[in-house]
C-alpha cells in the first residue's frame, strides 16, 4: 500500500466518523422520524421552517423543538443534539 492510498483511506475514515456523529434524528408525533446530517451552523430557527423535514414528518408549522425535556431557542445550533422532537405549541387563549 503506497502513501496516496494510506491517505485515501484515512480521508475516508475519518469523514465517515464526522457524518456518523453529526447525524441528529428528528421526531414528530409517535412514529414519524427523519435522521440526517446536519451542517454545523443550521439552526433550530431553518430547522422549524424547512418544508422538505415538515413534509417528510407530516409535522405543521408553528412547531417546537425540544431536546431532552427543554425547548431549545430558535439560535441553537441542531448539531449540537443528537434527536430533536418537534412538537405542536401550545395555543394560547385569550
Amino acid at each position: 500500500m503506497n502513501n496516496n492510498e494510506e491517505s485515501s483511506i484515512c480521508i475516508q475514515f475519518v469523514n465517515k466518523n464526522f457524518m456518523d456523529n453529526n447525524t441528529i434524528t428528528i421526531r414528530y408525533g409517535m412514529s414519524n422520524t427523519v435522521s440526517r446530517t446536519f451542517d454545523e451552523n443550521y439552526t433550530v430557527n431553518s430547522l422549524l421552517r424547512d418544508t422538505s423535514i415538515l413534509g417528510a414528518l407530516s409535522a405543521p408549522e408553528g412547531c417546537v423543538a425540544v431536546s431532552n425535556g427543554q425547548t431549545l431557542s430558535n439560535e441553537s445550533y441542531v448539531a449540537d443534539y443528537t434527536s430533536i422532537t418537534l412538537e405542536r405549541q401550545a395555543s394560547s387563549k385569550a
